[in-house]
């Protein structure tokens, strides 16, 4: 198996968390959360109020586009400057069906941040909106986000948001040719997924 990571890269079809620092407001908060290396404070979106807001933001397209998709996980950073009283965000992805645009919000359960950067995740193994496997067409239309809300249950504190991006899991498969096919889909009738080797040589 391998990875690809995608980061945001445009605006979404949400931009509605309140307040940011360091980098555009709305509708273009995909640059305050786009960085390789999170730098935490210096760019970030803030939430201050005690319910949640969601932002969403387009995805580089994959440089993959091949093999088979195992499943995706969203990661973010986060921090909020107070000690949590209830949960604070929620990771957020909306997809579709083929080439199609997003239409299908799903989110992770809800959250609770430390009053410390640290990277939360959640795991979607099939596409909400077809409830079947991932193809590359989907993850090209995918989009990522987050939703937050404050730390006290009274209403005061903020939630931060600094860094978000996905994680495609995938296997390659056989690359080359076997009986002169190139990258065959099967082998015998057998589906080259369901086969853990050929002659000795493990599948990617």
């Amino acid at each position: 198996m391998a990875t690809e990571t995608l980061r945001p890269n445009a605006a979404g079809d949400e931009c509605n968390v309140s307040t940011q620092n360091g980098c555009s407001a709305c509708p273009n908060h995909y640059d305050c959360v786009d960085e390789v290396v999170a730098d935490d404070a210096t760019t970030t979106i803030m939430c201050f109020h005690n319910y949640f807001v969601r932002d969403l933001y387009n995805i580089a397209d994959s440089a993959i586009g091949a093999g088979t998709i195992n499943f995706i996980k969203v990661y973010v950073k986060c921090y909020c400057n107070n000690a949590p009283e209830q949960t604070t965000h929620k990771i957020a992805i909306k997809s579709g069906v083929g080439g199609g645009a997003p239409g299908v919000v799903s989110e992770s359960g809800e959250l609770t941040m430390a009053m410390a950067w640290i990277l939360y995740s959640n795991q979607w193994n099939t596409n909400p909106a077809t409830a079947a496997a991932w193809t590359w067409a989907e993850i090209d239309n995918l989009q990522a986000g987050i939703a937050l809300r404050v730390p006290l249950a009274s209403g005061g504190g903020a939630s931060y948001c600094t860094q978000v991006y996905v994680e495609v899991d995938y296997s390659s498969g056989w690359s080359g040719k076997i009986a002169g096919v190139t990258n065959p889909a099967a082998i015998a009738g057998v589906p080259v997924a369901n086969i853990a080797s050929v002659k000795g040589v493990a599948s990617a």
